[in-house]
């Protein structure tokens, strides 16, 4: 029988700025193809329909202002997500609200909206502890989790983490012993699959993801010199937009490297570009269970990354690439010349990696997974 699914994320494509919206999307259009039906509620950070249907899903965006520009992480505010949520209640009538991440003022306002109404919350967490970073930003979040943040997980009815190590934080904020259903993200594998040749015949060495301190571009930028010394033709491409990309442009031009290094910006070819890239890297201080390691697998590459939230239950050291410390850029310099070097272990450890994918993290798995949570939210 299916649900009536109320699913709700401060970001919806076609913002572009992490990957949440990526598995709200997935996982909406998942459960509208399994005969559910599904209303998804967001912000409107973006030149994007107040309203529309897409593949089957009935998206609601509210007017909101987006201040991550502003203060260099991701944040947006909106006065309309209370009233607008309670509207969706009164009028969809779901049987289930989802809602995603610990940090979303929509999220915020489901656990608000759950002292009133019955409708079972089920709420998912994309990030695992902070254990590195400034210090003004671990005590701001330690105070926030420890106050909405627990006040979200014990109003949920259920709740899911995208990796083990998600799980883990999550039982620590919210203090209790209740169960947490790990379901991973998925990963297009015909979207992202191997093959393509490197721009020029040159080995590049890519990043995708958002220009923030927590992603780590910076430490990729520090790791360039040492990898030209042996590699004095490799190509660094960094896909994406953020506040940190005019600090590491003017680092890349006063180390001498800017002609290796391209700023791309917001790209709509990242399956391509993965396909014609040597290595993936990720050096990034906070995640939970990153989308881009998965469909940097999937295509195939191997994968130099930070073991940090769920990317060491994705990366097994060695086997699919390597993991390095946080901000280490030798370290990752290290990696990044080793798989140039040896190009053979590079291509058996990308093949390894498009393997796990297809075994493990497909979509339809995510899917499959969290209707059966939901299923246990409404029985109780």
């Amino acid at each position: 029988m299916g649900l009536r699914v109320l699913v709700l994320s401060d970001y919806l494509p076609p913002h572009v700025g992490g990957g949440v919206e990526k598995v709200v999307s997935e996982i909406c259009w998942g459960l509208a193809r399994r005969g559910h039906t599904v209303e998804a509620l967001g912000l409107r950070t973006c030149l994007a329909p107040r309203d529309e249907i897409d593949r089957g899903v009935n998206i609601r965006r509210v007017p909101a202002l987006d201040l991550t520009g502003l203060i260099g992480v991701q944040f947006a505010f909106s006065v309309h997500v209370l009233p607008a949520l309670v509207r969706s209640i009164r009028n969809f009538r779901p049987d289930v609200i989802h809602a995603h991440n610990l940090f979303f003022r929509t999220t915020e306002a489901a656990a608000l909206a759950s002292v009133f109404f019955r409708t079972p919350l089920v709420t998912t967490l994309h990030l695992a502890a902070m254990d590195t970073g400034p210090l003004a930003m671990k005590a701001l979040m330690g105070l926030y989790n420890s106050t909405v943040g627990r006040f979200i997980i014990r109003r949920s009815d259920q709740t899911i983490a995208v990796s083990a190590a998600v799980a883990e934080h999550a039982r620590a904020v919210g203090g209790t012993t209740q169960p947490i259903t790990v379901v991973h993200n998925g990963v297009n594998t015909q979207l992202f699959r191997p093959g393509g040749t490197q721009p020029n015949g040159r080995p590049t060495v890519l990043f995708v993801g958002r220009l923030v301190h927590n992603k780590g571009p910076q430490t990729l930028i520090e790791a360039v010199p040492r990898v030209l010394r042996s590699h004095p033709n490799c190509v660094f491409l960094l896909a994406g937009i953020g506040p940190l990309r005019q600090a590491l442009e003017s680092r890349a031009r006063k180390m001498g490297v800017s002609e290796a290094v391209e700023f791309l910006g917001v790209r709509d070819d990242v399956p391509q570009l993965m396909r014609r890239s040597s290595v993936f890297v990720r050096p990034s201080s906070l995640e939970g269970l990153p989308l881009t390691v998965l469909e940097a697998m999937a295509s195939g590459l191997p994968v130099v990354a930070t073991p940090v939230g769920g990317t060491p239950e994705l990366i097994e050291d060695g086997r699919c690439g390597y993991l390095f410390p946080i901000g280490d850029h030798d370290a990752l310099a290290h990696y990044i010349t080793r798989l140039l070097d040896d190009s053979d272990s590079a291509v058996e450890m990308g093949l390894y990696g498009r393997r796990t994918v297809e075994d493990v993290y497909t979509w339809d798995r995510t899917v499959e997974r969290t209707e059966e949570v939901y299923r246990k939210a409404i029985s109780g």
